[in-house]
């Protein structure tokens, strides 16, 4: 797995593929790592509190959901759940194979997402995932870790820590914003983190067609191409560029 051809992030026998979230390039990628791969079980960044709503989420694309749920400040979260995902691609793909997954994220109520820019997706097209994530690591890397990152990624070393010596090949999907964290905590012992166990009032919502065009990160018809690419036999290869044209 860590031929120079093919150069992955792995630790020990976990493969980590990070992401950009609802990027197309990267739910391709996830695709691609996980056929090499042949994982035993599937790990990705979302909490288990919300494991249910998000896995009937999953289950019920190509419709779009919206999964939310009340925060104690009465603030409303809404994660819409998008097929271009890498996360979303992952756990469809392991519930096609009959494989296991795993929600080792924490449960963080008042986060706030890393404002930091990210580099253009379409480069992974033309320097490959590997490359543009150590470019990323070298040259746009965030400053110092925030305490609510730092709790979470302490808290996802630890149940893959676990993973690790529970099953044989695991694949974990991730944001990238959390790679050099969660390598620095996978290389030392991590005790659990305190945090949210269960919550409740987690609900599903349709999201409808005239919504999605606004809320959605990709362009609904990307989305719709990958959707359509992913159905058909073969491998899938959707540019953003060529669609778009």
């Amino acid at each position: 797995m860590n031929a120079r051809n093919d150069p992955v992030f792995q630790w020990k026998n976990i493969c980590l593929v990070p992401i950009l979230h609802n990027r197309v390039e990267f739910a391709m990628e996830v695709r691609r790592r996980f056929e090499r791969f042949r994982p035993d079980a599937v790990a990705v960044e979302f909490p288990d509190t919300l494991k249910t709503g998000i896995l009937r989420a999953v289950d019920r694309l190509p419709l779009l959901s919206v999964v939310f749920y009340e925060e104690a400040d009465g603030a409303f979260v809404y994660l819409p759940v998008e097929p271009t995902d890498g996360q979303v691609e992952a756990l469809r793909l392991a519930r096609s194979a009959g494989i296991p997954v795993h929600f080792i994220d924490r449960d963080t109520e008042g986060y706030l997402p890393d404002p930091a820019p990210m580099p253009d997706p379409y480069a992974v097209r033309r320097i490959g995932h590997h490359a543009y994530c150590r470019a990323y690591l070298r040259f746009g890397g965030r400053g110092g870790p925030r305490p609510q990152d730092t709790l979470r990624e302490k808290t996802m070393a630890h149940r893959l820590q676990r993973l690790s010596r529970s099953s044989e090949r695991v694949l974990f999907v991730g944001g990238l914003a959390h790679l050099p964290g969660l390598l620095a905590h996978l290389d030392r012992p991590q005790t659990e983190v305190i945090g949210r166990r269960r919550r409740e009032g987690v609900g599903l919502a349709h999201l409808h067609r005239e919504s999605s065009r606004e809320i959605m990160t990709e362009m609904p018809f990307l989305a719709a191409a990958y959707e359509r690419a992913r159905s058909d036999d073969g491998p899938v290869d959707v540019d953003r560029l060529k669609v778009n044209r």
